[in-house]
């Protein structure tokens, strides 16, 4: 009797049953948005993308989060978050597999705004940044055609008045508060924390016990109105946010 073959059969049912390691459930979930993409089942796949999100998007990897930007840039209907996340793929991942298609998105917005200076700019990056990219023709043609255009508004004149001043966020009382990122090490989390700083803003390096991931947070708010008006308010600077409520739990790094 051959008892191999049922014993292979017990072995694969293991393996099915052994969860997927992070990074290959955020691939998995990826594949899966794609395919919907493909199929033309838009509405789903901002369904399965915001899952991900909500689930594991603060701690994926390099390559996972970039193609998750690229995604939501592609399925969300505001034009203004499209940007955001173009931008972040532009300015945070330099080189990335996704960069020079996000410039080439970038341009093409602006130059429907008919803002030809900004769109000039991000043509003249592709080409300077990604010379062997395929959109490379498309920068040249553009800036052949318009550039004389661009050249003759002569340069934007300095924007009036004072410096914006920084914005301040008392830390208050109250378990909501707003997350910019979550990491498994300090210094991603203190990179990014100098980074929000600079933008004006006073944020926190925490643990909340029990996790194991370190995170950079705003604010502390017993209503959500607060919550909800930093978050756009950081959303319309360029950083991902998101509200949480757990804020009374947390405990200070550094």
């Amino acid at each position: 009797m051959n008892v191999r073959q049922p014993c292979r059969g017990f072995l694969l049912l293991l393996l099915l049953l052994v969860p997927l390691p992070v990074s290959a459930q955020g691939a998995a979930s990826l594949d899966e948005v794609e395919a919907l993409m493909a199929q033309g089942r838009i509405l789903r796949a901002r369904e399965v993308l915001e899952e991900w999100w909500e689930g594991e998007g603060a701690s994926v990897g390099r390559m996972d989060r970039q193609r998750s930007l690229w995604l939501r840039a592609r399925l969300t209907v505001d034009p203004s978050l499209s940007d955001l996340d173009l931008r972040r793929l532009v300015l945070e991942f330099p080189g990335g597999p996704f960069s020079d298609h996000a410039l080439l998105r970038l341009a093409q917005s602006a130059d429907l705004r008919g803002d030809l200076r900004q769109a000039h700019a991000h043509y003249a990056a592709l080409l300077r940044g990604y010379p062997s990219s395929p959109h490379v023709p498309s920068a040249e043609a553009w800036l052949r055609t318009k550039g004389p255009e661009v050249e003759a508004l002569g340069e934007e004149p300095p924007p009036v008045g004072e410096a914006t001043p920084p914005v301040v966020v008392p830390d208050g009382v109250g378990a909501m508060s707003v997350q910019v990122g979550a990491f498994r090490n300090l210094d991603g989390a203190l990179s990014l924390a100098g980074r929000i700083r600079d933008a004006g803003y006073q944020p926190r390096v925490v643990r909340v016990p029990g996790r194991d991931l370190i995170r950079v947070r705003l604010g502390r708010f017993e209503d959500r109105a607060g919550a909800e008006e930093l978050k756009r308010a950081l959303e319309r600077a360029g950083f991902e946010a998101t509200i949480v409520v757990d804020a009374d739990s947390e405990e200070r790094v550094g």
